[in-house]
């Protein structure tokens, strides 16, 4: 029997975690998951109470793009690509802190109100009772935020406003008494000035905070509220959601910055307008004065030379002249205009100005200089929202310098031509000029006088003419971004978002305490019952020990129904079942550490045993913390060490009555010796073992601890049977597989067979683990000492009696 105990521990399975057991042991403290759950509900809710909601303003936004433009042909037919509009670089722009900081100042945003409320402030906007005007203070410098506390008390108002010094401890501005307002705060070489909102005075009857901020510290935190994306893939439509504890705000801000890139947009789209509109008026001016010269010359002359008509002939003649004339001025303009727009790219410092609208006739060199200027804004805008780094920017920067290029380039083209048609135009007027010889010297003065003054009109014409297009077309711009759907909000908060919190209070509050219960199984691996008991160890578990009742020692009985009585009852039919001969009689009872019960069971288990009327010996084998003695109130001066130290031969001396039944003997452990390995080691104790064989029917021996000390090694030569004890939710489980190494080492070479002590029957643990259905054949009430034993188990009783 030995050998198969020992290859059936041998051939025990590792211990897997146990899902199951982990399982019932949280049902078990159902209390403590209920409590969790209810304290982080309500934590959840005070939070949320706490919390001042937030509302998400969404609205569409149209942004034009210039995918459909066919201006760049000129430019793609060169194999040069150019550069688009970048919506992603619009979403930037849109959302960069300058423009959101333009919004924050022109909506006061920068400066905040509330109510305080219970437990939370109460945001208000364009509804507060007393605003702050600013009168001489620069809010973007300011370095850190001015908090304003206005608190009625007794018909006064209680004034307080404190900031904070660079080094961040607050200071005190303000702590004063005000009777009414107006009332005006120094702060930041300036003052604020408190007065009250509209013609009546409105009712103050909670503390007011108020709040000045620098704008630029305000835009960040709004950018971080901002959120600007594509509404779909494929469209210039953008969905713009913006997160604000009051809806007003929200609708009156997304409307403000979209009002504001517009102004943006067009104010770097019209620049190229201005520098047009600069030119013009400058030339206008100056034509202006050179015609009023050539028109006082023609009269002089007529008056001078008495000139009133001109002949049929120098009329014909006038009229070719003044249309090789026409065009002469016509091609000077041009050769002016792309002169000047030689000259306006030869300044380094409008390197990256627009070139002005000119009117130059060649489409090609216009459209070069349009998609010039395009870019120059494109660049000019973007580098609002970055740096000149930023690859689309450099990007950017080397289209226009080849841009540039090609405008020289035209502008080179478009002067040959020019001269060319000049030499045309000169040979055609050198033949009419030879023509008009014949006619009188004072018709051909006048019409050189006139012809200076058609060139003069002809340009001063088309400049007025020019000016016009600037101003219509300046007129005429058309916002980039256009609000297709007004900002609106569903109503609902969206943060803090209760369900989900009070879902993640429920999972957390399950969690927590699961955690906690698997921390303690991981750092205090004890045991818990039988089953978790039987999967460390193939060893056979004879019993289950219930928790004994109060602080009594002994609780077997004759005819106690007390259920911890039945156990031992049952513990002693099993052991009958173990001890298979009459010779079998000789019982250790050990442990693995103390205070897990070896001696309480063995006490019991001798009793149980002489209630049936066997004679029973109880030995104190323990002999280096004797209790034996104690528990049945008898003398421990002699016992077993007086015996094995040779100062007592007489065993029959040594050994007393239990004084509890009087088949029940005591063997007390004596005198604690200063060698009791030695002593353990000696003859004299295999003679003692074969005196209680030869006297008595059983032999229990409450020995030493197995863990702590040696000593229980050596008795093993003289027993039968060990019995080890481990105590629930006590022993750890390193001494169960400390036990299965020592049967398997062959340091115990007796059958061993475990008794599991101190189990709470009466607990959820237990009752949700195995036995609440009853399963293990009677049951037990938790308030009343009541069982109920089925019949096979009362044929065990009858010796009892």
């Amino acid at each position: 029997m030995e050998d198969k105990q020992n290859t059936s521990v041998k051939n025990a399975s590792e211990e897997a975690f146990d899902v199951t057991g982990f399982f019932l042991e949280c049902i078990s403290y159902w209390k403590w998951f209920v409590a969790s759950v209810v304290v982080l509900a309500v934590a959840i809710m005070f939070y949320c109470f706490r919390q001042t909601p937030v509302y998400e303003v969404t609205s569409a936004v149209y942004i034009q793009d210039n995918k459909g433009d066919n201006s760049n042909i000129l430019l793609e037919s060169l194999g040069l690509s150019s550069y688009k509009k970048n919506i992603d670089n619009e979403i930037e722009v849109l959302r960069s802190k300058n423009q959101i900081t333009d919004v924050v100042e022109a909506l006061n945003l920068y400066t905040s109100y509330s109510w305080n409320s219970f437990l939370r402030n109460v945001p208000l906007y364009e509804e507060t009772p007393i605003e702050a005007v600013l009168d001489s203070i620069d809010v973007r410098s300011l370095k850190a935020s001015l908090n304003i506390r206005i608190k009625p008390q007794n018909g006064v108002f209680h004034l307080e406003a404190k900031t904070r010094n660079v080094r961040g401890d607050e200071v005190e501005i303000c702590n004063t008494t005000v009777e009414t307002f107006p009332y005006s705060i120094p702060f930041h070489k300036g003052f604020i000035r408190l007065r009250y909102t509209g013609d009546t005075i409105p009712t103050v009857d909670k503390t007011l905070n108020i709040s000045l901020s620098n704008p630029r510290n305000v835009s960040k935190s709004i950018a971080g509220n901002l959120t600007v994306a594509f509404a779909s893939k494929d469209a210039t439509i953008l969905k713009v959601v913006y997160r604000t504890p009051v809806i007003k705000a929200g609708e009156d801000f997304i409307k403000t910055l979209v009002d504001f890139y517009n102004i943006d947009a067009a104010k770097q789209k019209n620049q190229g307008t201005e520098k047009t509109q600069q030119f013009i008026d400058a030339r206008l001016d100056s034509i202006s004065k050179d015609l009023s010269v050539v028109e006082a010359r023609v009269e002089e002359y007529r008056r001078h030379n008495n000139l009133i008509d001109i002949s049929s002939e120098a009329k014909l003649y006038l009229e070719q002249t003044g249309f090789t004339d026409e065009k002469l001025a016509e091609l000077e303009l041009q050769k002016s205009l792309v002169d000047y727009v030689e000259k306006f790219l030869s300044i380094p410092q409008n390197e990256y100005m627009p070139i002005p609208a000119l009117g130059i006739d060649d489409k090609d060199l216009a459209k070069l200089i349009g998609e010039y200027n395009k870019s120059l804004q494109q660049r000019k805008r973007l580098l609002h929202s970055s740096s000149e780094s930023n690859p689309v920017i450099v990007e950017l920067t080397r289209d226009i310098q080849t841009q540039r290029s090609l405008v020289l380039k035209g502008v080179e083209s478009i002067r040959k031509g020019v001269e060319i048609k000049k030499r045309d135009l000169s040979r055609q007027d050198k033949i009419i000029e030879d023509k008009i010889k014949n006619v009188p010297q004072y018709e051909r003065e006048l019409s050189d006088i006139m012809r200076q003054q058609r060139i003069k009109d002809n340009l001063y014409v088309f400049l007025l003419e020019k000016r016009e297009e600037n101003a219509l077309a300046k007129s005429m711009t058309v916002p980039v971004a256009r609000i297709i759907d007004d900002p609106d909000s569903t109503g609902e908060p969206v943060s803090p978002k209760k369900i989900l919190l009070f879902c993640a209070a429920v999972l957390l509050g399950v969690l927590l305490p699961a955690f906690v219960i698997y921390l303690r199984m991981l750092l205090f691996p004890v045991l818990k019952d039988k089953k978790m008991l039987e999967r460390l160890t193939s060893i056979p578990v004879l019993a289950e020990i219930s928790k004994k009742p109060g602080n009594k020692f002994f609780v077997v009985e004759k005819k106690s129904v007390e259920p911890i009585a039945e156990l031992f009852r049952l513990l002693r039919n099993n052991l009958q079942f173990v001890l298979t001969g009459p010779e079998k009689k000789v019982i250790a009872v050990t442990s693995s550490v103390m205070h897990e019960g070896k001696t309480f069971v063995s006490c019991n288990m001798a009793l149980s045993f002489a209630l049936t009327g066997k004679r029973v010996l109880l030995i104190g084998v323990d002999i280096r913390r004797p209790r034996l003695a104690q528990h049945f109130q008898m003398s421990n001066m002699r016992g077993v060490t007086t015996y094995l130290s040779g100062g007592d031969s007489d065993l029959s001396a040594l050994i007393q009555s239990s004084g509890i039944d009087s088949n029940l003997d005591v063997l007390p452990a004596g005198p604690v010796p200063p060698n009791p390995n030695e002593l353990l080691m000696s003859s004299r104790f295999e003679q003692l073992v074969d005196y209680a064989r030869s006297h008595y029917d059983y032999v229990i021996l409450d020995t030493a601890p197995l863990g702590m000390v040696s000593d229980s090694f050596l008795l093993t030569r003289a027993i039968d049977v060990v019995i080890y004890v481990a105590r629930a939710n006590y022993t750890n489980k390193a001494s169960i597989e400390m036990l299965n190494a020592w049967i398997d080492n062959k340091r115990i070479n007796v059958p061993v067979y475990l008794i599991l002590n101190d189990v709470n029957m009466n607990s959820r643990t237990y009752s949700y683990r195995q036995y609440g259905s009853g399963k293990y054949g009677y049951g037990y009430a938790s308030s009343r000492s009541e069982y109920v034993i089925p019949w096979y188990k009362r044929l065990f009783r009858k010796s009892d009696s």
